[in-house]
C-alpha cells in the first residue's frame, strides 16, 4: 500500500531534526502532499514529524482524481492518458493509479513527473493543527480517513459571489395636477363715488392793528460829575537841628 502524507503546520518553532526530516520527505510547504511506500524506513521519519503532518493509506479512485487535478509534469504540463500509455506499461491513468496505490509502481518513477501535489486548504479548515487525530485534531496517522481530507483539499475553493445589487425602487412620479382653466375676469363693482365735500366757508380776514410807533423815550440827562477835592499841600518838614 502507498500512503499519502500532507504537511499541515509551519516549522517556525520546529527542531533542526524535524526540519531535516520534512526536507527529506520533500514537504517544504504547508498543504503539500507526497506519496510514500509502506516501508519501515519511512515509518521512523513519519513518527519524527508527526506533530507537523498527517498520513494514511490512499485509495485508487482518490489518487486518480488527485493526479488529474493536481498531478504535474515538468513545465507545468498535466498528466494525461496518452502520456501514461507512451511512458508506462499501463493502458490508462486509472490503471496507473491502481498500480501506484497498491505499491506495484512508484509514482516518482514516472518520467518528468513532479513528486509533489499542491493542495488547497480544506473547506471549513482543519479540526485542530495542535492535536492528534485521535484527540479530535488533525495531526498524525489517520488511516483511510486521509481520503476524506484529500477530497476536501482537492476541491477548488469557490469564489465569493457578490450578491446582486438590488435595483433601487423606481420613484413614483406623482401625476401633475391638470392646469386650472383660467377664470373669466369678474367685473368689479365700482363703489359709488362719495359726494364731494363742501368747501368750508372762508373766514373773514381780520385786519391786523397797525404797529404803534415807538415813542421816543426822553434822553436821560447825565448827572454832572463832581469835581474831585483838591489835595492839601504837604507840610514842610522841619529841618533837624
Amino acid at each position: 500500500m502507498t500512503r499519502a502524507v500532507i504537511r499541515l503546520r509551519s516549522t517556525i518553532n520546529a527542531s533542526h531534526e524535524v526540519k531535516l526530516t520534512l526536507h527529506s520527505l520533500r514537504l517544504n510547504r504547508v498543504n503539500h502532499c507526497v506519496l510514500v511506500p509502506e516501508e519501515k524506513s519511512y515509518d521512523g521519519m513519519l513518527q519524527k514529524a508527526k506533530d507537523f503532518i498527517t498520513w494514511g493509506e490512499i485509495k485508487p479512485e482518490v489518487l486518480t482524481n488527485m493526479i488529474i487535478k493536481r498531478g504535474r509534469l515538468t513545465g507545468d504540463r498535466p498528466i494525461t492518458n496518452q502520456y501514461i500509455k507512451e511512458n508506462t506499461k499501463h493502458e490508462s491513468l486509472m490503471k496507473f493509479a491502481e498500480a501506484v496505490a497498491n505499491g506495484r509502481f512508484k509514482y516518482g518513477s514516472l518520467k518528468d513527473v513532479k513528486p509533489i501535489f499542491r493542495l488547497h486548504p480544506p473547506r471549513q479548515g482543519f479540526e485542530g493543527i495542535k492535536r492528534s487525530y485521535h484527540d479530535r485534531g488533525s495531526l498524525g496517522y489517520r488511516g483511510e480517513a486521509i481520503n476524506d481530507l484529500l477530497l476536501k483539499m482537492l476541491d477548488t475553493p469557490a469564489k465569493k459571489q457578490e450578491a446582486p445589487k438590488k435595483a433601487a425602487p423606481a420613484k413614483t412620479v406623482a401625476p401633475k395636477p391638470a392646469a386650472a382653466k383660467p377664470k373669466a375676469p369678474v367685473a368689479k363693482k365700482e363703489a359709488p363715488a362719495k359726494p364731494a365735500a363742501k368747501p368750508a366757508p372762508a373766514k373773514p380776514a381780520v385786519p391786523k392793528p397797525a404797529a404803534k410807533k415807538a415813542e421816543a423815550s426822553p434822553a436821560k440827562k447825565e448827572a454832572p460829575k463832581k469835581a474831585a477835592p483838591a489835595k492839601k499841600p504837604a507840610a514842610p518838614k522841619e529841618e533837624s537841628k
